[in-house]
């Protein structure tokens, strides 16, 4: 969110990066602001939507995506503002930066939305990482949200009926138009979505035999039915599985599958790298560590055909 659109200067500006101090000003305070901590929090290949404006200028612009995870630096920006105070700031730096062809205005947004988004925030009790809030009775924009979360649900809130103000005739940036853009952005989430559930889905470990990894940095959930095979089944917790990068990799590639049984199989005559006969080969026919929701034994016989792999006794 920049309420001042000139606010940064050169690359400290729009579409180059976003920043924040990382405490506020006063005798003794070394507070910082949620808002503001939560570029700090930022990966590479995040998705960064734009509001810039005030009050019903206020308007979606576009979107960017993180070239690089959020960091402290003792790098100043040339325009500080108020913030000049700040020996130190949060910052993520931007890239492909894409403008709607038809912003979306926040008032309007919230006058077409105001059911949908009321209910949300009340389900929510009050959450304290939206970039807007309920008050005296009103939808408003939370002028110090400078940077917020949007789940899936409220995306889905925030996108619905896109075609509405998207132009498919009119193109942007580079030839991808806004409704290609959005839909990028809702399947990411959508993504994202998908890979929380599948390894809560088990217990956040590497389900192949053997494996002990449970450090959530070192895991992936693995599609059965591939994401752009399958569109009925993609967001389907059962057409996941937990594993650690080499499992992971090993499966997409059509090292081992697993059975009906969910027992590990392989190709027979599957060539014998350094990692099959260290990774694989010694747990041939022992059953993976079972979610508490079983795969999708049709994705499996999907991806036994596809990795030539027939089922052995």
């Amino acid at each position: 969110m920049s309420r001042d659109i000139e606010h940064g200067g050169k690359e400290w500006g729009f579409t180059k990066c976003i920043w924040a101090p990382t405490y506020k000003n006063g005798k003794g305070s070394n507070k910082s602001w949620l808002y503001w901590d939560n570029v700090n929090k930022v990966k590479s290949g995040d998705f960064i939507l734009h509001l810039r404006g005030k009050d019903k200028e206020a308007e979606i612009v576009g979107y960017s995506i993180a070239k690089t995870d959020g960091h402290r630096t003792e790098e100043r920006p040339p325009i500080a503002g108020e913030w000049d105070y700040c020996t130190s700031f949060y910052r993520a730096m931007l890239t492909d930066f894409f403008r709607f062809n038809n912003t979306i205005n926040l008032y309007q947004l919230f006058f077409n939305k105001e059911l949908e988004l009321r209910n949300y925030y009340e389900k929510k009790s009050k959450p304290k990482n939206l970039f807007f809030t309920i008050q005296s009775g009103r939808l408003q924009c939370l002028n110090g949200g400078y940077l917020s979360e949007i789940d899936g649900e409220l995306l889905e809130i925030l996108l619905d009926g896109i075609d509405y103000f998207a132009d498919e005739s009119v193109h942007i940036g580079l030839s991808v138009s806004t409704s290609t853009i959005l839909r990028q952005i809702k399947a990411r989430v959508g993504h994202e979505r998908f890979a929380t559930n599948v390894k809560n889905n088990y217990d956040n470990q590497c389900c192949f035999p053997g494996c002990k990894i449970i450090d959530k940095e070192f895991l992936v959930a693995s599609h059965i039915a591939r994401w752009a095979d399958n569109t009925e089944k993609r967001g389907d917790t059962s057409n996941g599985l937990c594993f650690c990068p080499i499992h992971d990799k090993a499966f997409e590639i059509g090292y081992f599958s697993l059975d009906d049984n969910l027992r590990v199989c392989v190709e027979k005559r599957i060539d014998h790298s350094q990692i099959f006969e260290e990774y694989i080969s010694k747990f041939i026919g022992l059953p993976i560590s079972k979610g508490h929701i079983e795969p999708d034994r049709e994705a499996l016989k999907e991806h036994r055909k596809r990795c030539n792999i027939s089922e052995q006794d």
